[in-house]
């Protein structure tokens, strides 16, 4: 893929005094999962803080790692919507559909979220590797509705390109959320309810 990214910036480079450059945008896509969640009147509320991305990750364009050095941001193929609330729609959606044990909503102002657990997830990867693979790494916490931590989990997923380009990355990013949301689900399982019902 590295071949095909630095190919594409020499074309870009060499077009740069075209007036109408195009620029392709990228939304994540869902899960797969058909079947819509609805809220049980046993779960207690889990609210999925906003997703921290690190600084060289939370710009509009896609990211791609060209050596164990260098990184670059695309300048032509961006996020339609800032990831940093794409992946924290995605993962409230995941984790509807893959536990039952809480009911994971969004921070709103409207929501009080006095007594209620938190979910709180940092990306320090999510970007191309010139291996030919996406990376999805950081750390993602629970804190209890007193405040109290229970638990930081740290992840790390490498997900072959099934072929090259930006699609394929946003593709295998999206894999690895599934991933991460999976890992998180299956901890919340396991998890002792404390929070008042709703």
């Amino acid at each position: 893929m590295r071949k095909w990214l630095l190919l594409s910036a020499l074309a870009l480079t060499g077009c740069s005094s075209q007036p109408d450059v195009v620029s392709n945008t990228y939304l994540l896509p869902a899960s797969g999962q058909a079947a819509m969640a609805q809220a049980g009147t046993h779960q207690p509320l889990l609210v999925v803080r906003p997703v921290e991305m690190a600084e060289h990750l939370a710009g509009t364009g896609l990211v791609y790692q060209v050596s164990e050095t260098e990184i670059v941001q695309a300048q032509q193929n961006l996020w339609a919507e800032s990831i940093g609330e794409q992946l924290t729609r995605r993962i409230n959606e995941d984790l509807r559909l893959k536990q039952t044990t809480y009911w994971p909503t969004e921070l709103t102002p409207a929501l009080a979220t006095t007594g209620l657990p938190r979910l709180q997830v940092k990306i320090s990867q999510f970007n191309g590797h010139f291996t030919g693979v996406a990376k999805v790494s950081g750390e993602w916490l629970i804190l209890d509705g007193k405040g109290e931590l229970q638990g930081v989990f740290p992840f790390k997923f490498q997900v072959p390109l099934e072929q090259e380009g930006y699609d394929a990355q946003v593709k295998a990013l999206s894999e690895g959320v599934s991933r991460l949301t999976t890992q998180i689900a299956q901890r919340l399982a396991t998890m002792p309810v404390t929070a008042p019902l709703n």
